[in-house]
């Protein structure tokens, strides 16, 4: 009886230290918000994009009541010029996330940041007009957001990001499947390892192949998608289609072959 009252009196203390803690971060984390909170009606920026962001990765449902109030601070700060703010914005608002998806909203913010050199801004304002490219049905505005999608992958990829080359890379192929560009780029984002370029990759050669049933381009396509496969890319469908459009050519030929005989 006394080591189960013992026991109780341990777990009690620790609970109660436990609480005592949560309550001093919580306390912690609200005179932080009140200090940036300051800062940001004061008109400094950085606190107002900072708010939010502090708000937003801590998680606490004390901090979430603040959540739209930070978000407005943040929007000031966009407003004011701050280029993370308006990237922050801006992808928040592309990719449907806390907010509404809007990709005409998220472009305009995107674009304000891209002007100023934002690299990551750059490849989302590449990925916006390649979508417009892609869905646009008259050929006069397909081509002229081809051209502003091209303009902006080839400022993202100033820095040799493996995920610009890898985005602009498929965009390219999907415009043309024998874009000499597009094989470069994929093969430098495949080769620095990325199990998404290696299928992209794999699938531009199996296409080519498709075309002219050169024996190359068929090896090239299934070393890539085996690798992408090896790297935990999901390329068993399309490697077996593969093949069995092989197959069926192969017999075709045979067949036709025969035939000639």
């Amino acid at each position: 009886m006394k080591v189960l009252l013992y026991l109780f009196v341990i777990l009690y203390c620790i609970s109660g230290q436990t609480s005592d803690a949560v309550a001093n971060n919580q306390n912690g984390l609200i005179l932080k918000y009140q200090e940036l909170r300051k800062s940001a009606v004061d008109g400094d920026i950085n606190s107002q994009y900072e708010i939010f962001n502090f708000v937003n990765s801590n998680n606490d449902p004390k901090l979430n009541e603040h959540l739209t109030e930070a978000f407005k601070f943040m929007i000031k700060a966009g407003d004011a010029g701050h280029t993370e703010a308006q990237f922050t914005i801006g992808s928040m608002y592309q990719a449907g996330n806390l907010l509404e998806k809007n990709s005409d909203v998220a472009l305009g913010w995107l674009l304000g940041a891209a002007k100023n050199d934002h690299r990551k801004a750059q490849l989302l304002v590449g990925n916006n007009y390649s979508i417009r490219a892609i869905d646009a049905t008259e050929a006069k505005v397909k081509n002229e957001n081809n051209e502003l999608a091209i303009y902006w992958y080839e400022k993202s990829i100033i820095d040799s990001s493996i995920m610009a080359l890898k985005q602009y890379g498929i965009f390219l192929f999907m415009i043309d499947t024998f874009s000499a560009k597009a094989d470069k780029l994929l093969s430098q984002a495949a080769e620095s390892g990325d199990s998404e370029a290696m299928y992209w990759l794999g699938k531009m050669y199996a296409h080519r192949w498709s075309d002219n049933k050169g024996d190359v381009e068929f090896e090239l396509a299934h070393s890539w998608l085996e690798k992408a496969k090896l790297n935990g890319y999901k390329s068993q469908e399309f490697i077996d289609g593969l093949n069995e459009r092989k197959k069926n050519y192969l017999e075709r030929i045979a067949k036709e072959n025969k035939e000639e005989k």
